[in-house]
């Protein structure tokens, strides 16, 4: 079966991003959950890269408020045309979550709405590049579906079942290796968008952010580390 990441990158990713840009038009920072958040915690990147930036309008807004350099990393072909036309300082990276063809690292890294499209067999690839992407003291946000469980679902624009969409909270993915440490989740309803404490399982979304620490936060032991 063909992989998930390659039927974005051949077709999906403009069909997506066709459906999707009269909305994408109509951007408002103020409702936008990893701005909260970054205005929230008053953080001031000088570099910031989103991964399945779409036309990179969430990009340029952080370019605008905090004059940062942006870089997008996007699949489709139409979004990266129309974000060039759009927001001219915004840099443009066709590329994969798993696969991404830059060097340089980032204050910030966003991930918004892309880790349950990404094909099993990539997942913990795209993690590291992630995480090679985030330089020591920086920060990740991520926002997804936040199911209590672990859940499977068809996407329902290709109903031949090519394609599946995973629902989980992949904070604790990067949470686990004891590097990246909470520092907020934000929870509301997937249609507003909007906080609410009784949005149900299946509608429920989290926005993450986390802060990458290598080793400060490791406390150290006199007990001798000579095992052998």
């Amino acid at each position: 079966m063909e992989a998930q990441d390659n039927i974005f990158a051949r077709s999906e990713g403009d069909r997506w991003f066709e459906r999707n840009r009269g909305a994408l038009q109509t951007f408002n920072p103020a409702d936008d959950m990893p701005l909260k958040l970054m205005e929230f915690y008053e953080l001031r990147p000088r570099c910031a890269l989103e991964i399945g930036a779409a036309n990179g309008f969430r990009l340029a807004a952080i370019q605008r408020r905090f004059g940062a350099r942006v870089v997008a990393v996007e699949l489709s072909e139409e979004a990266v045309e129309d974000g060039k036309s759009r927001f001219p300082l915004v840099t443009f990276v066709r590329g994969t979550a798993s696969s991404v063809p830059v060097q340089e690292t980032f204050d910030i890294v966003i991930v918004n709405f892309v880790f349950h499209w990404i094909d099993r067999l990539n997942l913990l690839r795209t993690v590291a590049e992630i995480d090679r992407l985030l330089h020591d003291g920086g920060f990740l946000i991520i926002g997804d579906f936040y199911p209590s469980n672990y859940v499977q679902v068809p996407y329902h624009h290709l109903p031949t079942g090519s394609v599946q969409t995973y629902k989980q909270n992949y904070a604790e993915v990067f949470l686990s290796s004891g590097l990246y440490h909470p520092v907020c989740l934000m929870t509301a309803h997937h249609a507003s968008k909007k906080p609410d404490a009784e949005v149900s399982e299946g509608e429920r979304i989290g926005t993450w952010l986390l802060r990458k620490e290598i080793q400060s936060h490791y406390i150290s032991s006199e007990i001798n580390g000579n095992h052998g």
